[in-house]
């Protein structure tokens, strides 16, 4: 479990670089429009995010436990790798090395939710749960990393494991979506493309990482499932010789 959540604080944190320029870029529009940062309003918007992350981590465990439950362990070692294929994507894309193939999506859905048009009109306004409500919406945008996320969340196959995965996830994106008012305005062009570089390279390893663990780990555990049903079968078969003779 300790290995799963330092994986998804990770790619909170590294991938949540990509955010700066994405979702964030309206959300740190909005802050810099005002004399000074209003950073409870800040912070409340990290929360709603959280909290959206944590939703779906709920809905993905409950899925997940329900699939391990009927045996399909298959499918979620297949969840596993499909996800690690993603980071790997979106470790590409976060390098500027693949176009981001959810960018036309994504500001389509958030004109459809009408996100800006909730910014804008937050811009002025001293307002913790308008904020916290805005966070909530912008965790429903379409984004790779959080499909990536999402899917070895379900592939736990556990809904504790999920929650607290998809938890520790929104966690390690609070600190750059925090603070990128402030990187915004001080990183150059050149910083800010060596940094999300550097952060790319490390989310390919981290895809790579997760595609060969989570598909040995599941391969294992589906073993270990079929062995022991093969085993309670058996049971039954011993203790009728027993009888018998």
């Amino acid at each position: 479990m300790l290995e799963s959540v330092l994986l998804m604080f990770s790619m909170g944190l590294l991938g949540s670089l990509h955010c700066i320029g994405m979702c964030g870029g309206l959300v740190s529009a909005v802050a810099m429009s005002r004399p000074t940062i209003w950073w409870p309003g800040l912070f409340g918007y990290q929360i709603g995010r959280v909290t959206t992350y944590t939703l779906f981590g709920l809905v993905a465990g409950l899925f997940g436990t329900a699939l391990g439950n009927i045996g399909g362990w298959p499918m979620l070692r297949a969840l596993a790798v499909i996800a690690g294929v993603m980071m790997i994507v979106f470790g590409l894309n976060l390098a500027g090395w693949l176009p981001d193939p959810l960018r036309r999506f994504t500001a389509t859905i958030s004109q459809r939710i009408g996100l800006a048009k909730l910014a804008h009109r937050l811009a002025g306004q001293a307002s913790l749960s308008g904020w916290y409500m805005m966070g909530l919406a912008n965790g429903l945008l379409p984004c790779g990393l959080v499909y990536a996320a999402l899917g070895l969340s379900l592939a736990s196959g556990d809904t504790a494991a999920a929650v607290g995965m998809m938890f520790f996830f929104g966690l390690g994106t609070i600190p750059s979506m925090m603070f990128a008012p402030s990187l915004i305005r001080k990183l150059t062009p050149e910083l800010r493309g060596w940094s999300l570089r550097i952060a790319g390279v490390i989310v390919i390893v981290l895809g790579v990482m997760t595609t060969m663990r989570d598909g040995s780990m599941h391969g294992h555990q589906g073993a270990k499932v079929h062995d022991g049903a093969i085993h309670g079968q058996a049971m039954p078969d011993n203790t009728e010789s027993g009888h018998s003779m």
